[in-house]
């Protein structure tokens, strides 16, 4: 099976060299990584992805799978376009060439760039950031090559002096050191565990991750006889870290956008499986969801503060990011009587502020390094088969309350099952 742990692919950038060859610019974020490639791609497909703009938003994302269009007999490949609140999923025709581009991209078999690429990256905040290359592409034709040369060479001073008047995030996420988990068993009471395991001393063991004590990986986990109390497993994630993968023996699922009206029936799903799960709700969503909230609490699920309205939290001050975080922890705690420890950024956008912000509520910074696009999925099917296609361990896997998600959720456990792992909740 292919090894696949990339979490996102983002597209910075997309135009033409001065020798008129067509490339992309795109970000690659892994478990321990964050790498930024230049590809050359076909005219057909350069065209293609062109006719989509305006492509600026808060973020691009680049679907690492095509697929076949069997009345057209060709390829198509997706994008998924960010603003605000909104995702739109663009499709464009794509050739075989740079589908195994995006394939090798996938499988880590390219050269990263150097710090410094050629061509300009684009960039959320640039309103202008498909015109300049879109202006090339046509103008190049036309006009003689010494006013082309000029018009490359003012737009990239435009460009430039855009880019000075703030940093970006899309460009800098994922740029901090990745921690991993690092987990061992621990004596700590553990009635939430036991509440999901129910005791039982499975091959597929359930156990909760905390992030509030520092530990030793020098013993492996093991859940507890019945007669015995089941144990906290405990994780330390530096202060300065953003988000962290897990040992290559665990796996964990994570709920987003919650509470909804699918959030008991998700929970009876895991806890008839004894699966724990992370759920990260949305301030305002608890408010019309309150039943949800306490039955997600009572059946041992950790909960975590996904913001209050789910906004680019970027896009704030640090006084109002830890306005948004205090109110939505308000929300949650008023009905679970427990403090919340972790935080999801909107979107995966995080920066230095937000995760101050979150710190200094005393919660961590927790993202993903498998994602399903399960809120973009035609059918539960969609969802299973990304299951299989993609290496589970050590997966941290971001799913959404959706109706395609439950129906997929008992075949995504049975699988995830078969490869004996442990499921990890965060605490």
């Amino acid at each position: 099976m292919e090894t696949y742990s990339t979490q996102v692919m983002e597209l910075l950038s997309l135009g033409r060299t001065t020798q008129g060859s067509c490339q992309m610019k795109i970000a690659v974020t892994q478990d321990d990584k964050y790498a930024t490639y230049v590809i050359e791609i076909d005219e057909l497909t350069f065209l293609e992805i062109e006719a989509l703009g305006p492509l600026h938003g808060d973020r691009i994302r680049i679907s690492p799978y095509s697929k076949w269009d069997p009345f057209r007999k060709s390829y198509y490949s997706s994008i998924i376009r960010t603003t605000g609140h909104t995702k739109v999923p663009l499709y464009f025709a794509s050739s075989e060439a740079y589908i195994q581009s995006i394939k090798q991209l996938r499988q880590g078999e390219l050269q990263p760039e150097p710090e410094e690429p050629e061509i300009e990256a684009i960039t959320p905040e640039q309103p202008s950031m498909n015109k300049e290359p879109l202006l090339r592409s046509r103008l190049s034709s036309r006009l003689p090559r010494i006013a082309v040369a000029m018009l490359i060479m003012f737009g990239l001073l435009a460009i430039l002096s855009i880019a000075t008047g703030g940093k970006v995030d899309s460009a800098r996420l994922f740029g901090g050191q990745v921690a991993k988990a690092e987990v061992t068993n621990t004596n700590t009471d553990a009635q939430v565990s036991e509440a999901v395991t129910g005791g039982d001393n499975s091959q597929s063991a359930a156990v909760i991750v905390t992030a509030d004590q520092k530990i030793s990986a020098q013993e492996p986990v093991h859940t507890k006889a019945p007669e015995e109390k089941s144990a906290y497993t405990v994780i330390d994630i530096d202060g300065d870290k953003k988000f962290f993968g897990l040992q290559k023996e665990y796996v964990a699922l994570t709920f987003d956008d919650g509470p909804s009206k699918l959030t008991k029936q998700i929970v009876d799903i895991l806890t008839e499986q004894k699966v724990p799960a992370t759920f990260l709700f949305i301030g305002q969503n608890v408010a019309h969801h309150k039943d949800a909230v306490t039955y997600t609490a009572g059946h041992g699920m950790s909960i975590g503060n996904h913001s209050w309205d789910h906004g680019v939290l970027t896009k704030f001050t640090l006084e109002e990011q830890s306005e948004n975080l205090s109110k939505a922890n308000k929300a949650i705690e008023a009905l679970t009587h427990k403090p919340v420890t972790l935080f999801r950024p909107p979107y995966g956008a995080v920066n230095d502020n937000l995760v101050t912000a979150a710190d200094g509520q005393d919660m961590k910074t927790l993202l993903w390094n498998r994602d399903p696009e399960d809120w973009n999925a035609k059918q539960p099917e969609d969802i299973i088969r990304y299951f299989h296609r993609v290496e589970a361990a050590g997966g941290i896997y971001v799913l959404h309350e959706d109706k395609n998600t439950l129906e997929a959720l008992p075949a995504i456990i049975k699988y995830l099952k078969s490869k004996d792992l442990t499921f990890v909740a965060f605490k």
